[in-house]
């Protein structure tokens, strides 16, 4: 049901159309674009000093921003840190780095700037978090001035170039190559001073949370305006990077939409996935520099290699191989262009006529930028054996969650008293999943004749094997539904037997399908109707008034284990999330058990299936190549070996009856 494999670094694309937005563009919606200024201890950097510096920055960004918006400097050291936002205390804890971090989307574009003075000059350094795509600016920006009274412009001229347009990509029916995105506050005003062709913007994949949103609706100066007394939040919402993943600007509307050319590494740049809610992007601050690579490889002992690799690059994008593409020079471990590239630089790394990658690489100033390139071809084959291997388990996933789907949709045409409809639904679930169980299956025996293994292929196949005979053994229980349904649909159909006796019957298979899976309310709801339809049966009142009491809970704990397992578990949406409930339904399972619950553990094995689905989505779009997405790789990792477990753990337990 739920598989270990849940990780990969060595993930593939995943292949699907465009994703239809699902997120409220705000195109009247204004920016508050909040600087946060943190000033080092210094005698020089005053009380005075700092309200200077902040009179200067709102006054070089308000003109500039206009009508999109409005600008608000706040001063660290004016404010008791209890009344911080949570982003500034994990700033200031954690520095620039914290602004990678996950975390909940506000709406707000926070700029932090640090003032430091040392060796006689003043030192800044800036970046921004945009709390409606949840990117990061691409850069630290450092830059160091003598006289006090140029640190307020100064900054203001750092800060500017990355306060970045954001957006929310629109669903297309063109081709991939294309994509329309609607600009936040793009209707407040003209966007030609904010954008313009060829400007690049990263995107973002946009996640629901079990949380909820925090307020951040404001008025046209950017005032929090306080939610109705007794108003429910609606759930918040958090994002990630989609790694090398850029848009750029092919056309200006005056609609405030964008129309955008896609450079991906990817075969779709925004999959369909049924966990995103959206895409959204942010506008890099790119200029026209010379481009610096770094090839970077997982294996020390093949890096002194990488002069032999190939490092070409165009600004037209990966659709034009045909035309002259400028051959980068190797010096020193590193590969530079022979001349400037404007805004974005569509990086071919070739090894040989077989290994090639492509990466779209934003042009942000002279910095070497690291690629990763496997010149190792052990590596390379056993990246091959694992994409396999996460393939063969996303597959008997899917037949998994298919087969439950079936059980529920069986049970339900027989509540609506259509007996044919159920045993086709029953014979064609059956039918499929014995396909797939066979397909997957030869899939496995091809995997392990494949000579170079990934190091965790034996553990995600042992898995994988695991979820097969679960496949198979609900199969078997189908399969005995099936010539119970075809008992049912004959006497259905012989005029000689009484209709009251053949929707009995009816009844009897539904409920033995609902407890099958735990669906005890609809099976007591079952009971009422068979109860009615046989009034004088006592049997059937008996088994009825046996199973309520069965299900009824042992007290308190249990009551509130229970609801955790069934209601609220079931809507966790992240790889956080689910990390960090697995105490809480490792205790839920633990306390069920105590009490004998088998019909509830029973529901709970029906929600690992889609929670398995749910968690192989949220790792398909991870990018090895992304420090974030390893490590929700890892935690997704932990979180499917304990799932597992525990699946494991309650289907040998409801066994025993």
């Amino acid at each position: 049901m739920l598989r270990c494999v849940t990780l990969s670094l060595l993930v593939v694309a995943f292949v699907g159309t465009p994703a239809r937005a699902q997120l409220d563009p705000e195109l009247k919606t204004p920016y508050l674009w909040r600087i946060v200024l943190k000033v080092q201890p210094h005698p020089l950097l005053s009380a005075s000093f700092r309200e200077r510096v902040k009179r200067d920055v709102a006054a070089a960004l308000q003109p500039a921003l206009t009508p999109l918006g409005t600008v608000e400097v706040v001063d660290l050291a004016e404010l008791p840190r209890g009344t911080w936002d949570p982003l500034w205390q994990q700033f200031d804890d954690k520095g620039f780095a914290a602004l990678e971090a996950s975390m909940d989307l506000t709406g707000t574009k926070t700029h932090f700037v640090v003032v430091e003075y040392r060796d006689g000059r003043y030192h800044l350094q800036t970046r921004q978090h945009d709390g409606f795509t949840g990117l990061a600016s691409a850069l630290v920006r450092s830059q160091s001035v003598l006289p006090p009274e140029l640190v307020g412009r100064t900054a203001g001229l750092m800060l500017y170039p990355d306060f970045g347009l954001v957006g929310t990509i629109e669903a297309t029916t063109s081709a991939k190559e294309e994509l329309t995105v609607a600009v936040r506050g793009g209707q407040l005003g003209p966007l030609d001073r904010f954008v313009k062709v060829g400007d690049v913007f990263a995107v973002s994949q946009v996640f629901k949370t079990n949380r909820p949103a925090p307020p951040v609706a404001r008025t046209s100066t950017g005032r929090i305006i306080a939610a109705p007394a007794g108003s429910v939040p609606p759930p918040g919402l958090t994002a990630k990077p989609r790694a090398f993943t850029l848009l750029r600007v092919i056309e200006v509307g005056s609609n405030g939409t964008l129309r955008c050319g896609v450079l991906t590494r990817y075969q779709n740049a925004v999959p369909v996935i049924p966990t995103v809610v959206g895409y959204r992007c942010l506008k890099l601050g790119t200029i026209e520099a010379p481009v610096t690579v770094r090839l970077e490889t997982s294996d020390p002992a093949y890096q002194r290699s990488v002069g032999l690799v190939t490092v070409r690059a165009s600004e037209h994008g990966f659709a034009t191989a045909a035309e002259a593409r400028d051959l980068f020079t190797f010096k020193d471990g590193l590969f530079r262009s022979a001349r400037p590239i404007s805004n974005v630089a569509c990086v071919t790394v070739s090894l040989g006529p077989t290994q090639t990658k492509l990466f779209p690489v934003p042009v942000l100033g002279p910095e070497p930028v690291s690629l990763p390139f496997e010149i190792n071809p052990r590596l390379e084959e056993e990246a091959a054996n694992m994409r396999a291997v996460l393939a063969a388990a996303a597959r008997v996933a899917d037949a998994r969650n298919a087969q439950t789907i079936c059980f529920e949709a069986t049970a339900e045409l027989i509540k609506k008293e259509k007996n044919n409809d159920a045993l086709q639904r029953a014979r064609g679930g059956f039918q499929a999943a014995e396909a797939a169980g066979r397909s997957i299956a030869d899939d496995l025996t091809r995997i392990r004749e494949q000579p170079e293994k990934h190091p965790d292929a034996a553990r995600l196949l042992a898995s994988i094997d695991g979820q097969l005979l679960a496949l198979k053994q609900f199969n078997v229980q189908l399969a005995e539904h099936v010539k119970t349904l075809e008992e049912v649909v004959r006497r259905e159909n012989d005029p000689t037997i009484a209709a009251r006796e053949v929707q009995a019957e009816s009844i009897v298979t539904r409920i033995a399908l609902l407890l099958g899976r735990g669906d005890v309310d609809e099976a007591i709801n079952a009971y009422d109707q068979l109860v009615t339809l046989l009034p004088d049966n006592a049997e059937v009142k008996a088994r009825r008034e046996k199973l309520k009491a069965d299900w009824a809970t042992k007290g308190p704990e249990h009551a509130k284990a229970r609801d955790y397992m069934l209601m609220t578990w079931p809507a966790v949406a992240s790889i956080p999330d689910f990390r960090d409930s697995l105490p809480q339904i490792t205790a839920a399972v633990d306390e069920c058990m105590k009490q004998g619950d088998r019909y509830a553990l029973r529901k709970l094995l029906t929600v690992f299936t889609a929670a398995g689905v749910k968690l192989n989505n949220l790792v398909t779009p991870l990018d090895p190549n992304a420090e974030a997405d390893r490590k929700l790789a890892a935690d997704a990792n932990t979180v499917g070996e304990t799932l597992a477990a525990l699946e494991a753990k309650i289907t040998e337990f409801v066994k025993k009856e």
